[in-house]
């Protein structure tokens, strides 16, 4: 018998779309999110020396000092201030459940947004927290009075991801400061999910580091440099936490992958990722601008996901079985969020495929606008 756990659990819907990847000849495929270009040579290369020069041993859970060293410096260049303490660890996925692991009780209750990465609400029931929402609909902004109303003093989290997976949503620096100042007020933690924060489309990105008394800034290196499968992320923070998670992954995850620590260390900070971002930003314009206007899609301002509304009358199960028809692979809105109004879509894909998704989208815009 399975704990009694596992009842609140559901599988990813992003996953099961995956599989089905496998079973199709020629999908269209714009439901996966991981960036659709190869590793930069010099990551490859450093990689490559790592293993060779025998960097293939544990290192220390917290991971390379000279790592942690480099991550704690980069934060303080981008934004302004220097956290207490780095810990590397296997991916923002390991980063989420080691925060959520030290500083949830059961019952205390955590703010997540509505949409979310569907992870974050399952690791928090997994914790015994209490989840509440704030909604991001229709802008994909939140509404800060009724972040304001719903922190209570059993609230220990707020959790926050800008850029955000999957709506594209980036985070104003005012929306920022007044969500650090909400939960200042009763003494939470600012928990900030900063995988995309490479992928932004604005002109003025903050973090919450500077804007809260207690954060934890979740970071990684998967999406930038298109190393998904390297599982390496960090957080930083206040000390005390810090430490708190680096003795929770000691009998969890023990430490990140050590020669993919090396390689980072050695060549991912100087690597120029512009170029890449540019050619993002182009893809986000062309899908703006050709997409059919049923989907009532306001252009995305970072990461590479957008989330368009259901054309015309079109249920969810509907459009997307529709879509599958069509070999285009799409991921429910519904896997995201209280909602299934919306649905998924990642343009990290090359030109060619984004083109036919976008064909695609288009005739079925027509195929429910017209029913």
């Amino acid at each position: 018998m399975l704990a009694q756990r596992m009842r609140r659990m559901e599988p990813s819907g992003i996953r099961r779309i995956f599989e089905l990847m496998a079973t199709m000849e020629d999908p269209i495929n714009l439901s996966i999110g991981q960036a659709h270009f190869e590793t930069p040579e010099p990551l490859v290369e450093a990689a490559c020396r790592a293993l060779r020069q025998g960097h293939n041993r544990y290192t220390t859970t917290q991971g390379l000092d000279s790592l942690n060293e480099r991550i704690l410096e980069d934060v303080r260049s981008r934004h302004g201030e220097r956290p207490e303490a780095s810990l590397v660890t296997a991916g923002v996925s390991g980063g989420i459940l080691l925060s959520f692991l030290a500083l949830l009780d059961e019952g205390d209750e955590i703010l997540l947004p509505d949409p979310n990465f569907m992870m974050y609400r399952h690791l928090a029931t997994l914790c015994g927290a209490t989840v509440r929402y704030y909604d991001l609909y229709p802008r994909f902004h939140p509404d800060l009075a009724q972040i304001d109303e719903l922190i209570t003093e059993r609230t220990k989290v707020v959790f926050i991801n800008s850029p955000s997976n999957p709506t594209g949503g980036v985070l104003t620096r005012q929306e920022i400061a007044a969500i650090g100042a909400a939960a200042d007020r009763v003494g939470a933690f600012v928990v900030s999910d900063e995988i995309y924060d490479a992928f932004v489309y604005v002109d003025d990105y903050a973090s919450p580091v500077g804007y809260a008394e207690r954060v934890i800034q979740l970071g990684g290196f998967s999406k930038t440099y298109g190393i998904p499968g390297w599982r390496l992320g960090y957080a930083t923070g206040p000390a005390a936490v810090l430490e708190a998670m680096k003795t929770l992954q000691q009998f969890t995850f023990v430490c990140a992958p050590a020669p993919l620590q090396q390689a980072v260390l050695e060549a991912a900070f100087e690597l120029d990722m512009a170029p890449w971002i540019r050619e993002y930003l182009g893809k986000r314009d062309r899908l703006a601008s050709e997409l059919h206007p049923a989907y009532r899609l306001a252009p995305p301002e970072g990461s590479f996901y957008a989330f368009p509304e259901l054309p015309g009358s079109a249920s969810e199960n509907a459009f997307i079985e529709a879509a599958l028809a069509r070999k285009l692979l799409i991921v429910p809105g519904s896997a995201f969020s209280r909602r299934d109004s919306h649905f998924r879509l990642s343009f990290a894909a090359s030109d060619e495929d984004l083109g036919r998704g976008i064909r695609e989208l288009n005739a079925l815009a027509e195929q429910f606008v017209g029913a």
